[in-house]
C-alpha cells in the first residue's frame, strides 16, 4: 500500500515534466523538461515567502488596541495623534435612542465607573436587546420560588427566547475572558451551587429589570433581575446582579474618531437632554468597529503556494514509477545462447557517448552468442562505420577470442543496447515489484556505468530468472 500511495504521490511530478517534454518538443529542447518541477518548486517557495512577508506587513501596519479608560478617551482632542481604536470599562445608562432618519443605529451613554460624571456618546448598530454583553462570574443556583418572583416582576418574554426556568445566575463579580466563559444555553449540564464565569446579554433594562430585594433596591445589599441571554441565540436564564439598570458594567472597544456622520439629530433630541454627564459632542465613541485594512489580506495563498511547493516536493522525492525491493534469488546462469526474456524499459540507458531515456520501452534481456552480437551491434550502430559491415564485426570477433556468448540488455527499435558484464565495476542488481498509478509489475532494477534502469517482466518466474542471470553475471559465474 505505501508503494502504491508514493506511486501516487510521485506521478504529480512525472506528469508535469511529461507535460513540460510535449511542449518543450516543439522547440526541439524537451531535454530541458527535467527542470520543470524544481523551478516550479522554486517558484512556489518564492511566492510563499513573498506573499507570507506581505501579509504580516500589511498585519503588522494596523493599530494595535488601546487599553485605557473611558475619561482618557472623552479627554483626546482630535489633533492629539496617536491610536483611534481603544478598549476600556464603562457603565451603560438603561436609556437609549434610536435615530428615526438612520434606522439601524442606536446611541447609548457610557460612564467612566471612577467618574460617573463623565461620559461618552456611543453609537451601535446593536439595538437595546443584543447592545449590553457582559462576562459575570455567577453562583448556579436552583429555587423555583426566586425564579417565579422574578418573572412576576421582570415580565413576559418577547418571542423567541426560552427561559430556564430551573435554575439563574446569582452574580458575584463582573468581567473575566468572553472567550473562555460559558453562555446561557451551555448552564444545563452544570451542577447547582457551582461558580462559573458566564458571558451574555442583558435584555432591555430599561424594560425588564426588577428590584431583587424585598426591602428595596436603595441600600447597600440592593440587587436586581435581569433577562441573560446568549450572546447571538435565544437560551435565556435569570440574572440576579448588585449592578443596577442605570450602571450595567460592560466592556466597549471600538472607534473614537471624526468621521460623517451627523450627530445633530442626537444632540437635539429628548434623549441627549436628560443626559447627566459631561460628553463630547464633536463625535461619537463607534463600539465594534476595527480600524478598516484598505486591502483584504489572507495567509490562505501562502499556505496554499507553501503545500504545492511541499507536494511537489515530496513527488519529485518519490520519483515515479516506484520501485520495491523484495529478496533477491541465488546467482544462476540458466540463459542457453539466443535465449531470453521479453520485458519492458524504463529509464537511462548507455548509448555512447550519451544516454537515451526511456519509458516502458519493449526490450528485451538476451544472451547472444558472439557471431549474432557482432550483427546486432552493428544494427544498433555501435560498431565504426568508417569500416563495412563485414569488417567491422570480424574485428569485434577477434577482439571478443576466447568467448561464446554474452549478456545483453536492448531496446527493440535499436536505439540502445548495453552488454552486461560482470567485470565492468559498479554492476548492481535489485529485485522488487515496480509501481505505477494502478498498476504493478514484477521487476528488477540495473545499473551499471550511465545505465540505470527498471526492467519490468511478464511474470515473477521470469522476473526471478533474469535476475538470476544478471547477478551471476554480476559475480562472473561461467556458462
Amino acid at each position: 500500500m505505501t508503494h502504491r500511495l508514493l506511486a501516487i504521490l510521485g506521478s504529480i511530478a512525472f506528469g508535469i515534466r511529461q507535460f513540460a517534454g510535449s511542449l518543450l518538443s516543439f522547440v526541439g529542447l524537451r531535454g530541458l523538461a527535467r527542470f520543470a518541477v524544481p523551478l516550479l518548486i522554486v517558484g512556489l517557495a518564492a511566492a510563499t515567502f513573498v506573499s507570507a512577508r506581505d501579509t504580516a506587513a500589511i498585519l503588522g501596519a494596523r493599530p494595535d488596541v488601546e487599553q485605557t479608560t473611558l475619561s482618557e478617551v472623552a479627554a483626546r482632542s482630535e489633533d492629539a495623534g496617536g491610536s483611534i481604536w481603544f478598549e476600556f470599562d464603562a457603565l451603560v445608562d438603561q436609556t437609549h435612542l434610536e435615530l428615526p432618519v438612520d434606522r439601524g443605529t442606536f446611541f447609548y451613554l457610557a460612564r467612566d465607573p471612577d467618574d460617573p460624571t463623565t461620559g461618552l456618546l456611543v453609537r451601535s448598530p446593536l439595538n437595546d436587546t443584543f447592545f449590553r454583553q457582559r462576562v459575570v462570574t455567577a453562583r448556579l443556583t436552583e429555587d423555583d420560588a426566586v425564579i417565579a418572583d422574578a418573572v412576576g416582576a421582570l415580565g413576559a418574554l418577547p418571542t423567541g427566547f426560552d427561559l430556564d426556568d430551573a435554575r439563574y445566575l446569582d452574580e458575584l463579580d463582573a468581567g473575566g475572558a468572553a472567550d473562555t466563559a460559558f453562555v446561557p444555553s451551555q448552564l444545563g449540564e452544570e451542577a447547582p451551587g457551582g461558580e462559573l464565569l458566564v458571558t451574555g446579554r442583558v435584555l432591555s433594562p430599561a424594560t425588564f429589570a426588577a428590584c431583587a430585594v424585598e426591602a428595596g433596591c436603595d441600600g447597600a445589599d440592593a440587587a436586581w433581575f435581569y433577562y441573560f441571554a446568549d450572546p447571538e441565540g435565544g437560551a435565556t436564564t435569570i440574572l440576579r446582579s448588585p449592578q443596577p439598570p442605570q450602571a450595567l458594567p460592560v466592556r466597549l472597544q471600538g472607534l473614537f474618531q471624526r468621521d460623517t456622520f451627523d450627530l445633530a439629530p442626537v444632540l437635539d433630541s429628548d434623549w441627549f437632554a436628560a443626559l447627566d454627564a459631561d460628553v463630547p459632542t464633536e463625535r461619537a465613541f463607534s463600539a465594534g468597529r476595527r480600524p478598516p485594512i484598505l486591502q483584504p489580506v489572507s495567509y490562505v495563498p501562502s499556505i496554499i503556494f507553501g503545500g504545492l511547493a511541499v507536494l511537489l516536493l515530496g513527488s519529485l522525492l518519490a520519483g515515479y514509477p516506484v520501485f520495491g525491493k523484495t529478496a533477491r534469488p541465488a546467482p544462476a546462469r540458466t540463459f542457453a545462447p539466443g535465449e531470453g526474456i521479453d520485458l519492458e524499459i524504463t529509464g537511462r540507458m548507455e548509448r555512447d557517448p550519451n544516454v537515451i531515456v526511456l519509458d516502458r520501452s519493449p526490450g528485451a534481456l538476451e544472451r547472444l552468442t558472439i557471431p549474432e552480437l557482432a550483427l546486432r551491434l552493428w544494427r544498433y550502430g555501435l560498431l565504426p562505420r568508417d569500416l563495412s559491415r563485414r569488417e567491422a564485426e570480424q574485428r569485434f570477433m577477434a577482439e571478443s577470442s576466447g568467448e561464446t556468448d554474452r549478456l545483453v540488455l536492448h531496446e527493440r527499435d535499436q536505439s540502445a543496447l548495453v552488454t552486461i558484464d560482470g567485470s565492468t565495476p559498479g554492476l548492481q542488481v535489485e529485485t522488487g515489484r515496480l509501481y505505477r498509478v494502478g498498476r504493478s509489475w514484477p521487476a528488477l532494477h540495473v545499473r551499471q556505468g550511465a545505465t540505470n534502469a527498471y526492467l519490468a517482466i511478464g511474470s515473477q518466474d521470469d522476473r526471478d530468472r533474469a535476475a538470476a542471470e544478471l547477478l551471476a553475471e554480476a559475480e562472473g559465474q561461467p556458462g
